[in-house]
């Protein structure tokens, strides 16, 4: 949910149960360069993502709002894949690297 705190500022309400602190982090660093994001809980069950122009008019960051909506959702799906399948792609990497036996 997005709401509008003045002519400058937006909010963005991030369930807490959807998507992990991870991802928040994740997504607020790609968009450091387009506006200044404050993150900071509201409640047990949501963070709030705070955005402040930089440049432009309250129409470009919302529109750089709900694309970081579609980058949250891009970084909650790496953080889930990662807790999932991160000790196979260890288990490939060791392989990969180890020494291999001399076959006489």
């Amino acid at each position: 949910m997005i709401e509008k705190i003045n002519d400058s500022e937006l909010l963005l309400k991030v369930n807490k149960n959807l998507y992990d602190s991870e991802a928040v982090l994740q997504t607020s660093y790609k968009f450091t360069d387009r506006c200044y994001i404050h993150i900071d809980p509201i409640s047990e069950d949501v963070i709030g993502v705070y955005f402040k122009l930089k440049h432009g008019d309250l129409a470009s960051l919302e529109e750089t709002v709900n694309e970081f909506c579609n980058e949250l959702i891009d970084q909650q799906v790496r953080v889930i894949v990662e807790r999932n399948y991160g000790s196979i792609r260890d288990e490939i990497v060791k392989k990969a690297f180890s020494p291999i036996d001399k076959v006489d």
